[in-house]
């Protein structure tokens, strides 16, 4: 049973985690008028006042969890690490992988038909992780404004896109998920988040390349036999970025880090 007075403490202590946020009096106010609301809610359910107060700090989470989130969002808006952006850096690290992999199996395996539906499926497989990154990316920068969307929306029709243009489609899919990384990069590198080297490496490696093997040609050289550096590249960068989401907390999972936390 919880102690008259709970909220009140957790007030306090909630403002001494904030340290020197900005507007921090707006910040006790607003946690203090959902932590009413709830008690009001739970006594007219019929809890007693200690009781409805240890109730609905349990659900609000301790006050390190709530200026953690608070100081993130003061720092990147509405930019903040969690349980998603998590999962979408383990994404960003096997969809490479599994990309790879999976076309190393469907050519090797080309003439059994069981073995070719495994390398599909697992290229298919990388193609939803390698969006399914993009979206924790996006999601891990707030959004990244009307240059996120552009890449984002990008990404989806890239690959139905670029289907009917045969083998051609190759080169078709090569020149839009350039432009995809390319925006992606400049967004990402504009807010700051995400290390800057792996931020670099997957958004520019491989649109760099299209001047420099067009150089290459025109000296009388085989561009094609240095395609995979840029690639190579591209890929680390983007399981790099993967990493650095998936190594950060999520400030969405309640921790027991105060005195005050019951969940």
């Amino acid at each position: 049973m919880g102690e008259p007075g709970l909220i009140s403490a957790y007030l306090t202590e909630l403002r001494y985690s904030l340290g020197n946020l900005h507007d921090v009096d707006g910040v006790i106010a607003e946690v203090e008028d959902h932590l009413t609301t709830s008690v009001e809610h739970f006594v007219s359910a019929g809890m007693t006042t200690a009781d409805a107060e240890a109730q609905a700090l349990a659900r609000f989470g301790s006050p390190a969890l709530v200026a953690r989130v608070y100081s993130e969002e003061a720092k990147r808006g509405s930019a903040v690490s969690t349980r998603l952006t998590r999962r979408a850096g383990v994404a960003a690290m096997v969809a490479p992988p599994l990309m790879i992999g999976g076309i190393l199996i469907a050519n090797l395996a080309s003439s059994t038909q069981p073995g070719s539906g495994i390398g599909v499926a697992a290229a298919l497989s990388a193609v939803a992780a390698f969006v399914f990154a993009l979206v924790g990316l996006r999601k891990r920068h707030g959004g990244l404004g009307v240059v996120g969307r552009v890449a984002f929306w990008l990404a989806i029709v890239a690959f139905p896109a670029a289907m009917p243009f045969g083998y051609a489609g190759f080169i078709v899919l090569a020149v839009e998920l350039g432009l995809v990384v390319m925006l992606y990069g400049v967004a990402m590198l504009r807010a700051g988040i995400l290390p800057w080297p792996a931020l670099a490496m997957f958004a520019f490696s491989w649109p760099l390349w299209a001047p420099i093997a067009y150089v290459i040609t025109e000296l009388g050289g085989d561009a094609n036999q240095y395609a995979m550096f840029p690639i190579a590249i591209t890929l680390l960068g983007f399981m790099w970025l993967g990493r650095a989401l998936w190594r950060e907390p999520a400030l969405d999972v309640r921790t027991n880090s105060g005195p005050l936390a019951t969940a």
